[in-house]
Parts: C-alpha cells; structure tokens; sequence
C-alpha cells in the first residue's frame, strides 16, 4: 500500500488526479485525518484557509470531522492568525503622523507611518481578531486593494499622494509578500505520534 499511496499523492501533485477544490478542502482535510494521512491533512488544511471556516461553509463535511480534527484545524487557524497578526505589528511599532512635519523632533532614524496607513494597519489587525473564522485568512490577496481604499479617503493630503507615487507600490509589494510568509511558515500542526496513536490504539 505503501507504493500504492506514494502513486496516487505523486499523479496528484502532478495534476493527473484531481485535487480538492474551494470549500471541498474541508471535507478532504476530515478525510484525511481520520486515516490519518499527514501530507493530506496538511495541504487540505492550508487549502481551507481561503475560505469562512463556519457551519455554512463546512456544510455536510462537519459529519466527516472526528475526534479532535476539528479542533485542531480551528488551533491551525488561529496560529496562522496570529502570524498575521504580528506582521501587522512589526509595522505598527512606528509612529502615526505626517512623516514631514513630525520626523524633525522624532529624531533621525525613528520610523514613522502617515496617519491614515497607521490607522489601516492597526484597523486590518484588529479585523483579523474579530474574523478570524467568519472571513477567509488569504489578507496577502487583498490588501492592495483595501490599502488603495484607504488612500483613496486620504485624498486631500499631497505630501501623502506623493509618498504613495514613490513608494506605494513596493511598500504593497513587500506587505504582500510578508503576509503572505507569515500565513506559511506555520509549521505542520499535525504531529505523527499523535495521528499514529489515535488511529492504532484508540
């Protein structure tokens, strides 16, 4: 079975099988853990994170959840929040103001964020917190978008418009990138030892 097991995940990989799509990653991810398949369980629970985890969404997939699987994907989930989380602070750790009127008496060096970016940072972390199984944890695939929203609302300030025409676009670039690294390095939240027991001994 082994090298039967070893086929199938490579035509997978491969396209030639066809893989869980949308909210169908719910319902492998049940899948999987009850036979206790790790790579599965893993991909099918990064899969799940695009997506609302509620009672909606898990539909009839909630009658294939065993033990404490659905548990432990919600525990996934809040760790990858958690990363989110402290990306958005390793920005937040500047100042909030206008970067020239306010960097002269800050001092050389110290960071500092306009306003309005501040107040999106800190608003888009906090949403994280409230929503963290209500909306979908794929924020690296939106944040251009609702940080273009909030500039937008910040018209009236050149000195803004003119940060944004230099920089906006690789300071979007790179939050992108480290959001989306944050979600990612999440380790395998699905230890073997434990599977194993659970599946031989329970």
């Amino acid at each position: 079975m082994a090298s039967v097991q070893l086929t199938i995940r490579g035509k997978v990989n491969s396209g030639e099988f066809p893989a869980p799509k949308g909210t169908d990653a719910f319902a492998a991810y049940a899948m999987a853990s009850s036979n206790g398949l790790i790579p599965e369980m893993e991909r099918a629970a990064r899969q799940s994170l695009d997506h609302p985890m509620t009672f909606e969404t898990l539909g009839n997939g909630l009658r294939l959840f065993e033990g404490s699987a659905l548990r432990d994907l919600a525990n996934f989930r809040r760790r990858c929040r958690d990363n989110l989380s402290a990306c958005f602070d390793s920005y937040l750790g500047a100042s909030a103001g206008c970067p020239q009127t306010i960097r002269g008496w800050l001092g050389p060096g110290v960071p500092v964020l306009p306003k309005w970016l501040y107040q999106f940072l800190s608003r888009s972390r906090d949403d994280l917190e409230l929503q963290v199984f209500t909306h979908p944890l794929n924020i690296h695939s939106r944040i251009r978008e609702e940080y273009l929203k909030a500039l937008h609302a910040h018209l009236d300030c050149k000195i803004c418009l003119a940060m944004h025409a230099i920089q906006g676009s690789t300071f979007c670039a790179e939050l992108e990138r480290k959001l989306e690294q944050a979600r990612d390095k999440v380790g395998n939240p699905f230890s073997l030892p434990f599977n194993y027991h659970k599946i031989h001994f329970s």
